[in-house]
C-alpha cells in the first residue's frame, strides 16, 4: 500500500518474510496470485468490520454511519496501489470492482428494506434498480474527490451524497428522524 504493487518485487516480499521464493512460489503462481488474495482478505476484513460496527443500528442511523466512515477514510486510500493494480493487473482489479460493487448494492438492498420496514423509507421503492444507481453513485463522488480536490471538499461532496439519497429514500417519518437525529449533530 505505502510503495504501489509495481515497486515491490518477490524479491523484497521473501526477503521481508524472511521465506525463500520456493516457499512463496508454493503459495502463489505468481505475484497476481498474491495481489489477489490480499485484496480478498481485506475485503472479508472490511466487511465484518462494517457489520459488527453498523449492524444494530436502525437504517437510517447505519446508512448515514457508513457514509460518514466512508468520508473520514477517503484520505487514507492507498491510490498507487490501486492505480498499479488497474494498471498492471487490470483482470485482478475488475473482478474486486465487480465484487465490491455487488457487496455495496446487497448491502444497500438489506439497508433498504430494513428502513421500508422500520418505517424510515418510502414504501414504494424500487429497491433493487436503486441499490445499482447507489453502487455506482459512490464510485463516481470518489472520483469527483480525487479530480476536484480544491474545488469541492471531501466533506460537501459527501454531506451532499448523503442529503439526495435520503431525501430519494426517506419518507416524512424518516426525514424527520434525520432532521432531529443527523442534521444537529452535525452543527
Amino acid at each position: 500500500m505505502e510503495y504501489g504493487i509495481r515497486n515491490v518485487s518477490i524479491d523484497t516480499i521473501c526477503n521481508e518474510l524472511r521465506i525463500s521464493k520456493k516457499t512463496f512460489y508454493s503459495y502463489f503462481k505468481q505475484k497476481e496470485d498474491l495481489v489477489d488474495a490480499i485484496l480478498t482478505y481485506d475485503e472479508k476484513i472490511n466487511v465484518e468490520e462494517m457489520k459488527k460496527r453498523f449492524g444494530n443500528k436502525n437504517a437510517i442511523e447505519s446508512l448515514i454511519s457508513v457514509l460518514k466512515e466512508i468520508k473520514k477514510n477517503i484520505d487514507c486510500q492507498p491510490k498507487l496501489m490501486w492505480l498499479d493494480i488497474k494498471k498492471y493487473y487490470p483482470k485482478v482489479y475488475e473482478k474486486h470492482e465487480i465484487r465490491r460493487r455487488s457487496i455495496i448494492r446487497k448491502d444497500f438492498e438489506m439497508n433498504l428494506q430494513q428502513g421500508v420496514e422500520e418505517g424510515f423509507y418510502r414504501d414504494d421503492l424500487d429497491i433493487e434498480l436503486l441499490s445499482v444507481l447507489h453502487s455506482y453513485q459512490l464510485k463516481n463522488i470518489m472520483t469527483s474527490m480525487s479530480q476536484y480536490p480544491k474545488k469541492y471538499s471531501k466533506k460537501r461532496l459527501v454531506d451532499f451524497f448523503i442529503d439526495i439519497m435520503i431525501h430519494i429514500i426517506a419518507n416524512e417519518k424518516g426525514l424527520e428522524y434525520v432532521r432531529n437525529n443527523y442534521y444537529e449533530s452535525e452543527s
